[in-house]
Order: structure tokens, then sequence, then C-alpha cells
């Protein structure tokens, strides 16, 4: 059955004091009746559709509290933290994939440490020659690091 609401309702029709009734009984907000339509929710980013999908996962009672610990550390509900853990998680980097930005710094220390190590087996170091050497190995970090990774995707390994 539908809830009745004053724009559907003629009250002209009921004798007087039912039609007052009626009316006050429509107009009260606790005795309205609950509006079956759902409430309109805006999408949360233009040209996306609404969530319609669900996961469900067990755990023991000891990761529930670690994960519950863990939203309300963030302000967060534990079902919207788990879905901005999981996009999160979706969304960066696979596994097995290299940050190129961090494996130019790796290269960048190695050549550094290389250079001084073999500088130091021939003596003492100078403040100058030192700051040549991290000029240097920042120079060509990246060229290092995207060499890597090329050997690499060839499936070649070995020396830089």
């Amino acid at each position: 059955m539908y809830p009745l609401t004053t724009a559907a309702f003629d009250n002209t029709r009921l004798p007087g004091y039912f039609a007052a009734e009626a009316t006050d009984l429509m107009s009260s907000p606790e005795t309205r009746p609950p509006s079956v339509v759902p409430p309109a929710v805006p999408a949360s980013r233009a040209g996306e559709s609404f969530r319609a999908k669900s996961i469900a996962t067990r755990i023991t009672e000891t990761e529930f509290a670690e994960v519950e610990s863990a939203a309300s550390a963030q302000g967060k509900k534990v079902a919207e933290w788990l879905r901005d853990a999981a996009l999160a998680q979706a969304r960066g980097r696979r596994a097995g994939e290299t940050d190129p930005v961090l494996l130019a710094e790796l290269m960048a220390v190695r050549t550094l440490l290389v250079n001084l190590f073999a500088s130091a087996s021939k003596g003492p170091l100078s403040e100058e020659s030192i700051r040549k050497m991290t000029v240097y190995a920042d120079s060509i970090k990246l060229q290092k690091a995207e060499e890597f990774l090329a050997n690499r995707k060839d499936g070649k390994t070995g020396k830089m």
C-alpha cells in the first residue's frame, strides 16, 4: 500500500471531523508513514554510477579488532576504511613492479659507494672529490635505472 500524502489525498469528500483528523494525521511528522522512495544520493564523481557491488570475507576476531582499530584511528567506519584500503591497493603499483624513482636513488647510492671505495683505497678523500662523486652519481641515476629496467624487461641480467 502506498503512503498517503496531502497532495494525493482529497479530503473534501470526507465529512467535517474526519477530514480535519485525516489532514492532521498526514501533516504530523510523528504519524507520517515512512517514505517508500529511497533518498537521492549523488554519485561520488561525475559519470560514476552508484555502488551496487559488495565483497564479503571472513576474518578472525583478532584481525577484526585490528581493522576496527585502524578504521577508528582514521575516523572512518569499518566498511568505508576497508573500501578505501582495497581501492588504494588496487589502484596502486602492482606487485612485482619497481618504483623507478626509488630505483634511481638506489642506483645513485650504488654509484657513489663504488666510487668512494675505489677512491678511498688510493688514499684520503677531499671534500671536493666527494662532492664531484655525488654530483656524478646524481647525474646518471635515472639513466642507470632505465637501463636496469630495460635489461630486466628483456630478461638480461648482469653488470650495469
